[in-house]
């Protein structure tokens, strides 16, 4: 049995010695997708945000859509937001002389158009919500025994690193990545021009 001692108030105790042997790379990292031997991991800087383990993976295929978690909730969330704030100010320029709301203060009056700001609010939050939906990036499909995951990759990567990326995971750890996508995109392997 090999070993070290190791002193513990209690007296000297035997820790067992484990050795661990590490693959060449012990993970590979392209944009904000890290694969290693044991898991699949979605990182935000030096932070993971979400972690799927080898052991739970059935299927991973690259694919390209939206980013939306819930895009039928934000596309109704959005597309709320932006009529009732468009109709309103619509209505509250036709209604009224602008809409404005005084405040009063110690030397005078100050008016500030309340209502058109908020609604310009409204209507831009349900701008930027309709468009989110619409914004495709690519992303790893991993289907686990709990359901779907969505690794995203940034929306600046180029499909060529995402190519090499997918290479050196099959070579290093034996991924089997299913990128049939590519050729419906008819986007062109590395080794051709």
């Amino acid at each position: 049995m090999s070993g070290f001692f190791e002193f513990i108030p209690t007296g000297f105790h035997q820790v067992e010695t484990v050795l661990v042997i590490e693959p060449q790379h012990k993970s590979i990292r392209c944009s904000s997708v890290e694969i290693s031997g044991s898991a699949i991991r979605q990182r935000d800087g030096d932070r993971s945000v979400l972690i799927v383990p080898r052991e739970q993976i059935q299927l991973i295929k690259l694919a390209y859509d939206t980013s939306a978690k819930n895009p039928f909730c934000q596309y109704f969330l959005g597309f709320t937001l932006f009529s009732l704030g468009l109709i309103g100010l619509i209505a509250t320029f036709i209604a009224s002389l602008g809409g404005v709301s005084l405040i009063k203060m110690g030397s005078g009056d100050l008016g500030l158009p309340l209502i058109p700001i908020a609604l310009w609010f409204m209507i831009g939050i349900g701008f930027w919500l309709l468009i989110g939906i619409f914004r495709a990036r690519y992303h790893l499909l991993i289907a686990t025994e709990q359901g779907l995951r969505k690794i995203f990759f940034e929306q600046s990567i180029d499909i060529k690193e995402i190519q090499q990326f997918i290479r050196k995971a099959h070579l290093n750890f034996g991924y089997e990545i299913d990128t049939s996508i590519l050729e419906k995109l008819k986007v062109s392997s590395l080794g051709s021009k």
